[in-house]
């Protein structure tokens, strides 16, 4: 058995259920929405004790057997929707006060587990301030562009006026937001007040993700004209590529030190010099898997279920969205 920790409408979540599904894994849905209505959980600690403390999971009136579990898929909403036995309650309380608790509480069972997670939301938690991620980066031997954080207008133009290549602005947060081009535009919204931001030398050159799952990657060459695909995706493709083997043992030992069991780092490749940008604990894996065939999820299974094995050898979400004609 696996559990399915979060949202189980998430996209990512959903497809590995499927994959756990086919090779005869059970899959258990444990909805965030749903914790204290359709299911509850225990933690037991002695003090005395050095080892872990014990989890009991009740689901739909019965307790779950948890040594039957073999691993955890964690997709969490940025946004969860409050349980339906409160309805009467407002949204500002729920922000203020339940959401926090009840993550605070899933964080608790999945970090108290002992079997594999992917991924703990305490691991890879540098990546919701940019500035300490783009530092620990660095530390581990990544080659990262140079940045500042301001939301000095003169500044931000005396940063970018010293590159030939300008440079890219993006949120300081780990926040989803657009990362765009450092343009007159950009300067006037810095000169009519904003929150710091990132401003970041900008390389030319193309987009690589490098998705690393347990001690295995696999790597994307995105060919687009967008400075960022993810909002301006149109005509964007995907092939399979291969880093230098310095990138690939450093990206799979920094996710490992991270404790991440699967990783999305992404990169900007210019002469062959590999830009590190950053890396996601939580990646969105599927576009790349569907564009190159790479069987990324079911790789992220092999760690999650082993013992079992996948009726296909490539990716089934490629061949369902491109078949062969």
């Amino acid at each position: 058995m696996i559990w399915l920790v979060g949202d189980p409408n998430d996209l990512c979540g959903a497809y590995l259920a499927w994959l756990a599904r086919r090779r005869g894994v059970e899959v258990l849905e444990l909805a965030e929405d749903r914790l204290g209505v359709d299911w509850s959980f225990e933690l037991r600690h002695d003090p005395g004790l050095a080892q872990a403390p014990s989890v009991r999971v009740a689901a739909d009136g019965h307790e779950v057997q948890v040594h039957h579990v073999s691993g955890v898929v964690v997709r969490l909403n940025p946004a969860p929707m409050s349980p339906v036995a409160l309805d009467g309650i407002t949204d500002e309380e729920l922000a203020g006060v339940l959401a926090p608790e009840r993550r605070a509480g899933l964080q608790h069972l999945v970090d108290a587990v002992s079997f594999p997670v992917a991924n703990r939301t305490s691991c890879g938690r540098s990546n919701a301030a940019k500035p300490t991620h783009m530092r620990r980066l660095a530390a581990a031997g990544f080659t990262v562009p140079e940045w500042i954080v301001t939301n000095d207008v003169d500044r931000a133009n005396l940063f970018v006026s010293s590159w030939p290549s300008g440079a890219v602005v993006k949120a300081a947060s780990g926040l989803r937001s657009r990362v765009r081009r450092w343009t007159n535009v950009t300067a006037a919204a810095f000169a009519a007040g904003t929150a710091p931001h990132v401003v970041q030398r900008y390389i030319p050159g193309s987009d690589v993700r490098v998705h690393v799952v347990g001690d295995t990657y696999f790597a994307t060459r995105v060919h687009t004209d967008a400075t960022d695909y993810r909002f301006e995706g149109t005509g964007t493709r995907y092939e399979p590529c291969e880093p230098p083997a310095g990138v690939a043992a450093l990206s799979v030992a920094h996710a490992r030190d991270e404790g991440l069991l699967i990783a999305g780092l992404d990169f900007r490749v210019d002469d062959g010099r590999w830009w590190c940008l950053e890396m996601n604990p939580v990646p969105t894996f599927l576009p790349y898997e569907a564009g190159t065939g790479q069987a990324i999820g079911d790789a992220l299974i092999d760690l999650l279920a082993p013992g079992t094995s996948s009726p296909d050898d490539s990716s089934p979400l490629a061949a369902a969205m491109f078949p062969q004609s």
